[in-house]
C-alpha cells in the first residue's frame, strides 16, 4: 500500500477540520504562472481550540494514519496566537 506524503504540519494532523481559504501574507503557494497565492487553506485545531493554517506546526502534533509525513518549516507567524504546552 502505497501511503500519501504530506508536510508534518496542521494539514496532516489528526485534530486539524477543515474550514476553508484565508487571506494570508505569508502563503508560500504560487499559482500556475509563478505567481503568490494570497490565500491559504485554513481549518479548526481541536487541541488548541483555535484557527489555524495548514502550514503551522505545533507540539501538539498527531499524525494521521496510512501518511507518510516529511518535515516542514513553521510559518513566521500563526493565524491566532496560541500558548504552546511544554513537551516532557
Amino acid at each position: 500500500m502505497n501511503a500519501i506524503t504530506m508536510p508534518k504540519a496542521c494539514i496532516s494532523c489528526q485534530a486539524y477540520k477543515h474550514i476553508g481559504k484565508s487571506d494570508d501574507p505569508h502563503c508560500p503557494h504560487t499559482d500556475w504562472r509563478g505567481q503568490a497565492k494570497t490565500k491559504t487553506r485554513y481549518g479548526h485545531c481541536q487541541v488548541h481550540k483555535t484557527q489555524v493554517f495548514i502550514t503551522e506546526l505545533c507540539n501538539q502534533y498527531q499524525q494521521e494514519p496510512f501518511i507518510e509525513v516529511v518535515d516542514a518549516d513553521n510559518r513566521p507567524e500563526a493565524k491566532q496566537p496560541r500558548q504552546e504546552r511544554p513537551l516532557f
